[in-house]
């Protein structure tokens, strides 16, 4: 019965969709097979000429198992507002099945060259609840072939339960890209979050932690942070992280030191259809010069438990759009 009502709320938050952008239908997205999307990635296919959002596939249905085994799954649009799921990826010929033999989160994504370079978090296998260890891998595929053209080129971080990698070109040509650092790197019990850069995406550099507010956890007393994501928007820096309490909010003039601004999304904060709880794992479009909205993942029936309490319907996840302010004094949320 619980299925049969979420899939009528769905339907009816898509229909009541108008004609502008600004009139973003939610839920945005369900994922069509364990109504499990989350950790969405926006990003641009200039040989498409559609928008594609890659997402980690959880598998509600399955208990504790839910957040392993997921493989990476990928839907279009050609106005932002219609998507139509294509199918889960397959890396190296393996997988494209809402089972995975192994464990996928998380996808960075970037555009160059007529290729699309996806760093995915990655895990050996799909043993209960969180798989085992985890690196951040390299593949890539050609923009004609999302699904199935995905080849292994390297691991580019090895530092054990690092997750989350968010890649972005600088003015400078060159690449950086954030992510959460393994439990080597922890400091009181907390990931760090740190970067490296490239001039080709094949060859890193690990340069350490970011500096300034993002991991001064004295300063902004949030209890972890993961799913970092760093955009630019008008020649200024935005980083978002997830500290499961809404979305901590910093900015940057230079992407290595930054400042903190407080969070957004915090549960309660919006009235739209199955998006009343906190904003999870977003990623940001930044639409032409002036336009920037917000993708991300929300679980509006969780009530709170933690993960291991969970009922089956309490782990569905939907991903939601809204669109955002940016400016030196942070971001807002416009929903």
């Amino acid at each position: 019965m619980r299925k049969i009502l979420i899939c009528f709320v769905l339907a009816f938050g898509m229909s009541c969709f108008a004609k502008n952008i600004v009139d973003i239908p939610a839920p945005l997205y369900a994922d069509s097979h364990y109504c499990g999307s989350c950790d969405p990635e926006i990003i641009w296919n200039p040989e498409l000429k559609e928008w594609m959002i890659f997402y980690t596939g959880r598998r509600p249905a399955l208990g504790q198992a839910s957040a392993c085994g997921t493989p990476i799954g990928v839907c279009t649009s050609k106005d932002m507002k219609h998507w139509k799921f294509q199918g889960y990826c397959t890396f190296d010929g393996e997988g494209g099945k809402p089972d995975s033999e192994h464990t996928f989160w998380a996808p960075g994504c970037i555009v160059k060259d007529g290729l699309i370079h996806m760093f995915v978090t990655t895990k050996e296998d799909a043993t209960p609840p969180w798989g085992t260890g985890g690196c951040i891998v390299h593949y890539v595929a050609p923009l004609s072939d999302i699904v199935t053209g995905w080849k292994r080129v390297d691991v580019v971080v090895n530092e054990d339960r690092c997750l989350d990698a968010s890649i972005i070109r600088l003015p400078s040509g060159m690449y950086r890209m954030y992510y959460v650092g393994g439990t080597e790197y922890m400091r009181n019990k907390k990931k760090m979050i740190r970067y490296a850069e490239s001039s080709d995406l094949y060859s890193w550099k690990m340069k350490g932690e970011v500096q300034g507010d993002v991991n001064n956890f004295n300063l902004h007393s949030l209890p972890y942070q993961e799913a970092v994501y760093v955009f630019m928007y008008k020649n200024r820096f935005y980083m978002l992280t997830d500290p499961h309490v809404g979305l901590a909010t910093y900015s940057s003039e230079d992407g290595i030191t930054w400042k903190y601004h407080g969070q957004i999304m915090k549960a309660g904060t919006s009235e739209r259809t199955l998006d009343w709880s906190q904003g999870r794992h977003p990623s940001v479009c930044v639409n032409g010069e002036d336009e920037a909205f917000i993708f991300y993942h929300v679980e509006p029936f969780r009530e709170g438990k933690e993960a291991k309490l969970l009922e089956k319907h309490q782990r569905y996840t939907f991903l939601q759009m809204a669109q955002i302010v940016c400016s030196a004094e942070g971001i807002k949320v416009v929903r």
